[in-house]
């Protein structure tokens, strides 16, 4: 059967190659229910073989779906920062502790608010610093090691 999919599928796609802008906007009303939008033939040819894919194969995720809901309804925090919301954050700098908690919106420091741990890294030391260095916190690309 996965090869019968395969199959179809890669007809369906060469198909729309093929199709004018008009018979793209028809493919468009038959697989979405709606009128196209205002889209160029390539991005809607784009579209157009997700869609295609998506009937055959199946959609999205419960998980994915979940984060993307996430995204929409503003709660992004956790993606953009990679932390928590909620997490603490602590560097001990010139004798001193400092514990930055990380909020919806950005990070909480001092009683304000800061879009990036590099600006509170700059308010704490008073120069332009990378807050994932200040704060000791791996890249990626050192935590894939």
């Amino acid at each position: 059967m996965a090869d019968e999919n395969e199959s179809e599928v890669r007809l369906k796609l060469l198909a729309l190659q093929r199709m004018t802008t008009e018979e793209l906007k028809e493919k468009w009303k038959a697989l979405y229910g709606t009128t196209p939008p205002a889209y160029g033939d390539v991005f809607m040819r784009k579209r157009l073989a997700f869609r295609i894919q998506e009937l055959i194969y199946g959609g999205l995720d419960a998980g994915t779906k979940e984060k993307l809901d996430e995204v929409k309804d503003g709660n992004i925090t956790r993606k953009v920062t990679g932390f928590r919301i909620g997490t603490v954050i602590t560097r001990e700098w010139h004798g001193q502790r400092y514990e930055v908690r990380v909020i919806n919106g950005g990070y909480e420091w001092n009683g304000g608010v800061y879009g990036s741990l590099s600006a509170v890294a700059r308010a704490i030391t008073g120069i332009n610093r990378n807050g994932h260095v200040f704060f000791n916190i791996p890249s990626d690309k050192e935590g894939a090691k």
